[in-house]
């Protein structure tokens, strides 16, 4: 059977591409409104507008999905190529969850309804700036869009032929596809509000860790090759150079920055509220994004200099890096035009370059991004735990130093270790996500009980 594009996807995928950039920009957009006179009802409409329209673009997709499957169209390539002409209405509802693209577009549908439903029922969980979320938002659906989504999801069949898959094959790839479609689309769902959590509130702490936790877990025993048939191999260097790496690191990646990523502000921000910027600030910034960023170019180059040339690495590596530079230096940047009036502004710029620029460059058609992750869970950890070492203040007592200290070693001495006793990622990168929960929740249980900028 021969397939092609379809013309009308391509479009409804393009504006909801655009539609996230509007989100991205709607807190300047209402002010640009509001300087010009606009009513608050008409402000507020712009905003519920934008934060609704790239979920009324993909639902236009989903509803033709699922019609193309009831009505049994067998011009759509994955109604042809999984129920037959005759097929019964429970084998064409399964269907919709069938193979790793069904899997995928059922993810993004059960992630943006999670995230709508945390959006419009702010009584379930308090956040801080719902313009954050959106931000976050706009990332995540820009990732879904260009990186999990598969090409051939919406691809059409120009002679419209069914050759269908047997019907025990069909309700075996459906069953995991729809585990994993709930599992990990909760929780990507559960992400952009994550990150914006109140950290006052009792329940953000044992919350978030549930999420990271989950998170982690989820992608070592989660039925993830049901997303990316080649999550089922052994995650070493051999599958390296397979196209797909491509988008199987792009939902690892996004699964691990929105599941790990929210405990690790709320840890910065607990040091920053509970232990101000002491003297020799600038000597910890420096040292946390010099040694991060050799950590990031180590590890990736001691994980493929086995099978890669020196020259391969190096060239890879710097298509690899410049997206987490980009935005280290963008985000660094914000405190010096007043958008950050936090303790240790520059810190958490380089952090936030490191969360975002390692999803960019997920995105990259280099093959390398799975590499870096072993080097970024040093760089994180190391930007949480240098400035208690290296910074001085009364409330940085020798407790508090050796513990970060000794954390920080077992942390850099575990991914070496790893890395050296097990060749599979897949049980490499969850691993060390969790130890570093674990660790955090140590260094965060030293810290002084009041918050010394109340």
């Amino acid at each position: 059977m021969e397939t092609g594009e379809s013309p009308f996807a391509n479009v409804i995928v393009a504006c909801s591409l655009l539609s996230c950039f509007a989100l991205l920009l709607s807190f300047p957009i209402r002010n640009f409104f509001i300087s010009r006179g606009w009513s608050s009802n008409r402000i507020k409409f712009i905003e519920k507008g934008l934060r609704l329209l790239p979920a009324i673009l993909f639902s236009i997709l989903l509803i033709r999905y699922f019609i193309a499957h009831i009505n049994l169209d067998s011009t759509h390539v994955h109604v042809a190529y999984h129920l037959n002409y005759d097929s019964q209405l429970s084998h064409r509802l399964m269907s919709l969850f069938a193979g790793y693209d069904g899997a995928s577009i059922m993810l993004m549908s059960i992630l943006l309804t999670t995230h709508l439903l945390l959006s419009f029922k702010s009584s379930i969980i308090m956040i801080r700036n719902k313009d954050m979320v959106d931000r976050w938002f706009s990332l995540l659906w820009i990732i879904c869009l260009t990186g999990i989504l598969p090409e051939q999801t919406f691809e059409v069949v120009t002679n419209g032929e069914f050759a269908p898959i047997s019907v025990d094959l069909l309700f075996a790839s459906a069953k995991n596809g729809i585990i994993s479609s709930i599992i990990f689309g909760i929780l990507l769902g559960f992400g952009p509000h994550a990150m914006e959590f109140i950290p006052s509130d009792k329940l953000t702490r044992p919350l978030l860790f549930t999420i990271g936790i989950l998170g982690m877990t989820s992608i070592l025993f989660g039925p993830l090759e049901s997303l990316t048939p080649l999550a089922g191999n052994v995650w070493d260097i051999s599958i390296f150079p397979v196209p797909e790496i491509v988008r199987m690191s792009t939902i690892v990646t996004s699964l691990m920055i929105f599941c790990l990523v929210p405990i690790i502000i709320h840890y910065s921000e607990n040091i920053d509220s509970k232990i101000p910027a002491g003297k020799n600030r600038s000597s910890g910034l420096a040292i946390s994004i010099l040694v991060g960023f050799i950590s990031l170019i180590c590890f990736s180059y001691i994980f493929l200099s086995p099978e890669w040339s020196n020259a391969s690495i190096f060239y890879e590596l710097l298509s690899e890096l410049f997206p987490i530079l980009l935005f280290a230096l963008i985000f660094s940047l914000l405190p010096i035009i007043g958008l950050d009036e936090r303790s240790r502004p520059e810190l958490h710029g380089w952090r936030y370059g490191l969360f975002v620029g390692i999803l960019i460059s997920s995105l990259n058609s280099s093959l390398i991004s799975l590499s870096l992750l072993n080097g970024w869970f040093i760089a994180v950890f190391l930007s949480l735990t240098v400035p208690i070492i290296v910074e001085s203040s009364p409330l940085l007592n020798s407790k508090l130093k050796l513990v970060n200290l000794t954390t920080s070693l077992i942390m850099c001495i575990l991914v070496i270790v790893f890395m050296n006793l097990f060749s599979d990622m897949h049980f490499v990168l969850p691993s060390l996500g969790i130890i570093s929960i674990i660790l955090m929740e140590i260094n965060n249980s030293q810290l002084p009980k009041h918050n010394q900028l109340a």
